[in-house]
């Protein structure tokens, strides 16, 4: 808790100096960081109609927890969907084996999966040594999440050392009224629905230091198996490079 507030404290004084935070995603941002870090091949989670673009010579693969058909019946406004290599989802990668990837790219695709550190814990398993994860995760505070809870740490640990379905009901309540704006009936029945199809939404929301706590903690746990690269401001996300030990 001193460490996120500490870092907290920092990153609001960056940001007064800084100016107006949020904007649009540099997609040249994501290109670069991209350039400096990804080589050989690897795999991309959850590209849908806009994968991570990637330097001459370097092969990816793509990976979703729907087949195409699937992902067209589920986002039919999207053009182009990249057709996924592997069905299979970012928390098991069941269908990747282990220390087969130079790389794993996940944009926008850790806040949807309900325990985070599980998903990490995969990205270790199939990275060769001191291959890269690339992720992208939205600042809560410049997006629709904005009225939402930051997600403790204690909350992811606990997602995986008991399973999620303990905070299923919480998330989607807090989903119907911090970010579709119901209530009374209107509220219990959209929560209701969510629950019953279990649908997929963000179910963990963070800022700059809660996301710093969360791979800080992962990189010096026991068992770490990733160091921190960097970290980029980009807009309304931050870009992280984790790197295989």
């Amino acid at each position: 808790m001193i460490l996120i507030n500490a870092l907290r404290n920092g990153l609001e004084k960056f940001l007064e100096l800084l100016g107006p935070g949020g904007g649009p995603v540099q997609v040249d941002m994501r290109t670069r960081i991209a350039a400096d870090f990804l080589k050989g091949s690897g795999v991309e989670f959850g590209a849908l109609h806009s994968p991570l673009s990637v330097p001459a010579g370097v092969t990816v693969k793509y990976a979703d927890f729907q087949t195409i058909d699937q992902l067209k019946l589920s986002f039919p406004d999207l053009p182009s969907i990249r057709s996924p290599d592997y069905v299979t989802d970012l928390e098991s990668m069941s269908a990747i084996g282990d220390a087969s990837q130079d790389f794993v790219i996940a944009n926008h695709v850790l806040e949807h999966v309900e325990d985070p550190l599980k998903a990490l814990g995969s990205m270790a398993r199939v990275l060769r040594s001191k291959g890269i994860a690339y992720i992208a995760l939205p600042d809560k505070r410049f997006t629709f999440d904005k009225d939402r809870v930051l997600t403790p740490l204690d909350h992811l640990l606990r997602d995986h050392r008991e399973g999620p379905d303990w905070s299923l009901a919480g998330h989607y309540e807090e989903w119907c009224r911090c970010v579709d704006g119901l209530s009374g009936s209107e509220h219990a029945q959209k929560m209701g629905l969510m629950l019953s199809q279990r649908d997929n939404i963000h179910f963990h929301v963070w800022d700059y230091p809660a996301m710093m706590e969360l791979f800080s903690y992962v990189t010096r746990a026991e068992t770490s198996e990733f160091g921190i690269e960097m970290s980029a401001l980009n807009g309304s996300e931050v870009i992280w490079i984790l790197r295989r030990k």
